[in-house]
């Protein structure tokens, strides 16, 4: 099983995510996911505009000569927040890959954008001191085309404090048509993100946009998972 730490930001920017570092104080939580596709994409950023957004209890994890960004959309037909009611959602979320500070997880990031339109796991995150934003209107669409294996996707989210961005480009469906939701599948995906220049997004990345996602450019597809958010001060 993939193994996804992810260390919030207090960035005014702001899923799996197995971490969250922030004040202690008993506040962890549970999420489970049902029926989600996403997109997940890693490529190079400037290290040094990476490095300045990680506290310096982390280190940013170099590539080569550059930082890596992480990207990622996600949508799941339920969420359920502490074995509540689970309910449709989407989620955005954007980060710096960090090397990993327990030296466990797959994929390590520094979050710098979490972005849901589930208000109940936006509400857990904020009561754990995670500055995740609200976007009700948050949108998530994948259109096949013709062949029935691939389509566009197309991800616009936005929220109080965040600079407007959005996600478009095409994916090949590891399950034929979402015929089914296997453990997990992936597929490919050529994907590029667009926002404000001269955001902070728009300064990490370079401009308006960002297509480079060659790290790791997949659509996944699984049937569900589990998300336990534990916090810890560092």
């Amino acid at each position: 099983m993939k193994r996804i730490s992810v260390c919030f930001a207090a960035w005014a920017l702001i899923t799996g995510a197995s971490v969250a570092w922030a004040d202690s104080g008993g506040r962890g939580f549970a999420v489970d996911f049902a029926e989600c596709t996403e997109f997940a994409g890693a490529g190079p950023v400037d290290l040094a505009r990476a490095s300045a957004l990680a506290p310096s209890a982390f280190t940013t994890l170099a590539v080569g000569a550059t930082g890596a960004i992480v990207v990622r959309a996600t949508a799941c037909a339920g969420v359920a927040v502490n074995g509540g009611r689970s309910i449709p959602t989407n989620i955005s979320q954007i980060g710096v890959e960090i090397v990993p500070p327990d030296g466990t997880g797959d994929i390590n990031n520094y979050t710098l954008i979490y972005v849901s339109n589930n208000a109940e796991l936006v509400a857990a995150l904020n009561r754990a001191g995670v500055p995740a934003a609200y976007d009700r209107s948050l949108t998530y669409q994948f259109t096949y085309d013709v062949t029935g294996s691939a389509g566009e996707l197309y991800v616009e989210a936005e929220g109080v404090g965040l600079p407007p961005y959005f996600l478009t480009g095409t994916e090949t469906d590891p399950t034929g048509a979402g015929s089914n939701f296997p453990d997990i599948a992936f597929g490919t995906a050529s994907i590029s993100l667009h926002t404000d220049r001269d955001s902070a997004l728009g300064q990490l990345i370079g401009g308006n946009s960002d297509a480079d996602y060659h790290f790791l450019p997949v659509r996944g597809v699984y049937a569900s998972a589990h998300m336990q958010v534990t916090l810890s001060e560092r």
